[in-house]
Order: C-alpha cells, then structure tokens, then sequence
C-alpha cells in the first residue's frame, strides 16, 4: 500500500542525555505530532523535538510509520529483520534493550499489566499486532480475551464441559481458571454437562 506523503519530518527524541533521530511522516503537522507523542510513549524518552528536516531511514522508524499507517495485514506476518534476544525481536534504544512486542503494546497504548504477548501465527519473528494474543502467563492456555468469554459463560449458568468445548480446551483448564478467579457465581454442581 503506498501513500502520497509529502511531509516528512525528524523526530529529537531525548532520555537522559542520549539522543535519537527519527523520520516520520505524515499527511499533516497535526498527524506528526500525534506521531511523536505515540512514539515518546512507547520509548519512555522525556523531550521531544520535531523539525521539517529529512533523517535517513531505520528499522524503527520503518516499524513506527507501519504502526501510524496501519498497513499490517491480518493474513501476513511481518518479520523483524533487527536484533534479537532470547529469540524475541528487539531493539536497543537509549542504551536500553527493548522487545519489538512491548514496544509496539506502548505505542497503541495497550497496557502490559501482568500480560504476556505471544504471536498467534506460532512465528516467533512475526511483529505483526493482529496476530498477537494475549495471555496472563507464559504457559496459559486461554487468552484474555478467552478468560473474558469464561466468566460471560459462566455466570449465565453454563457448564464447564460445554465451556471446555467451546474453548477448546480440558475441562481441568476451566476449573483450574475458575478457581484461580476465585468466582462464585453459577451453579453448585461443577460437573455441568
């Protein structure tokens, strides 16, 4: 997908004395804006500077302008063709290793609390977000979302078989999750068919 971009700007980024230049572009000066704030977010830098100069190009700000174009698609993963560590793509902004998936959560404002991200496509070098899903820990079978669907069924009354089924997973699973969120509601009789 190709755009007209006719602005192009540089991004001053500043963390504690360390500097990055970025190019951005935009269709605006409001959307470069929008850009750079997205940006400081995601790399914790604490001064920003924007300037109509052209910077060359890097990964990341590859990787940020496919982030404000939205031009990831569902049936494509995108590979990292940066760093890596402990087989996770990475970047090392600032003097700081950062995870490509945690940076990207930052940057679409996802909050990370207790959340681990794993690609759904099984590619450990795919960063594309519409294949990330989102889990409570390393080895959780169910996503948040899934969790989220758990609860729902569950306080309507529906039986732990029919929810295993639905979610694809072993009914130990499902009690195992219910009892770690502790949840009360619905019917005494565990066994639900």
């Amino acid at each position: 997908m190709t755009f007209n971009l006719t602005n192009q700007y540089t991004l001053l980024l500043q963390k504690n004395r360390s500097k990055l230049y970025l190019p951005i572009k935009a269709h605006s000066t409001t959307h470069a804006q929008a850009q750079a704030q997205d940006i400081i977010r995601a790399l914790n830098a604490s001064e920003l500077e924007l300037t109509y100069t052209k910077q060359t190009e890097s990964l990341l700000s590859n990787l940020f302008e496919k982030l404000a174009f939205n031009t990831f698609t569902q049936n494509e993963c995108v590979e990292w063709e940066g760093s890596y560590c402990n087989k996770c793509p990475c970047t090392y902004v600032f003097q700081n290793r950062i995870y490509i998936r945690d940076l990207i959560l930052k940057y679409l404002n996802i909050p990370k609390d207790k959340i681990i991200t794993k690609g759904r496509c099984k590619n450990t070098n795919c960063i594309n977000p519409y294949h990330f899903e989102y889990h409570q820990s390393n080895n959780s079978k169910l996503t948040c979302g899934d969790t989220r669907l758990l609860l729902a069924y569950r306080s309507q009354g529906t039986g732990v078989n029919q929810i295993a089924e639905a979610l694809n997973v072993h009914r130990s699973t499902i009690y195992r999750k219910l009892k770690n969120e502790r949840l009360s509601s619905g019917s005494a009789n565990h066994s639900g068919s």
